[in-house]
């Protein structure tokens, strides 16, 4: 075997080396854009149940945002269905909005089977509780404004329990 046999062949397992460099880099960047958009969602979720928290404790502001969201019609309409107070129909409303949002970004972020599976076993117990029901079905801020693939997950198993 000659030097130029052997240089040629070290060219070619260099080149090979460059490729499969090249291919793990563009997996490696594609799985941080993936991280970094799950953090950014996650990140929103949590934003969000700040808020929805802040709501929950703080009767001026809650009773504020729904005077400002016009929600009077779905406050007394939960109030009545639940069998509880508006102030206590508010409070649920924030409550179970919380969870929506957490749930989202659960669903969101998730991509195990075993995630979602969990999701899928939260959901169909969880949102089988009345308040949760209620909320689910009647409030303006919480299907209406999350993702509609959420939305279909969560109502296909809540459809799957009913078969």
């Amino acid at each position: 075997m000659n030097w130029e046999a052997i240089g040629a062949i070290g060219e070619v397992l260099g080149a090979f080396a460059v490729v499969a460099t090249l291919l793990y880099l563009a997996l490696q960047v594609r799985h941080a854009k993936t991280a970094t958009t799950d953090a950014t969602r996650l990140n929103r979720a949590n934003g969000v149940q700040a808020m929805l928290l802040a709501m929950s404790t703080d009767d001026a502001l809650r009773s504020s945002v729904n005077k400002a969201m016009n929600s009077e019609a779905y406050i007394n309409e939960l109030s009545n269905r639940l069998g509880i107070s508006a102030d206590e129909a508010e409070r649920v409303e924030m409550y179970a909005s919380y969870w929506f949002w957490l749930h989202w970004g659960q669903y969101a972020s998730s991509t195990s089977e075993k995630d979602i599976n969990e999701l899928r076993n939260l959901v169909s117990t969880f949102y089988r509780f009345p308040y949760m029901q209620a909320c689910w079905e009647l409030s303006p801020a919480g299907r209406t404004i999350l993702d509609p693939d959420f939305v279909d997950f969560v109502d296909n198993v809540l459809a799957e329990k009913n078969h």
